[in-house]
């Protein structure tokens, strides 16, 4: 059985780990909580490939993003 762990990184909360077991919902809830975060400035909203996360995405300037990792249970 595979989980899809998203983790965001934010300057202002804890390091959060929200595990899903489906890879669509998981992408979902990080392009959601990614695009509430940048509410104010769409600009910051910026999707990246990274070797090992399956999604990677970066909310603002200052390196505030989430990224989704894949892991047998």
């Amino acid at each position: 059985m595979k989980i899809y762990n998203v983790i965001q990184r934010d300057r202002h909360v804890d390091t959060t780990a929200i595990p899903f077991l489906d890879l669509e919902k998981a992408i979902t809830y990080a392009k959601e909580t990614a695009l509430k975060e940048t509410e104010e400035n769409p600009n910051y909203y910026e999707e990246n490939t990274w070797d090992g996360w399956l999604f990677f995405v970066e909310y603002n300037p200052e390196g505030d993003c989430l990224w989704i990792t894949e892991h047998e249970i």
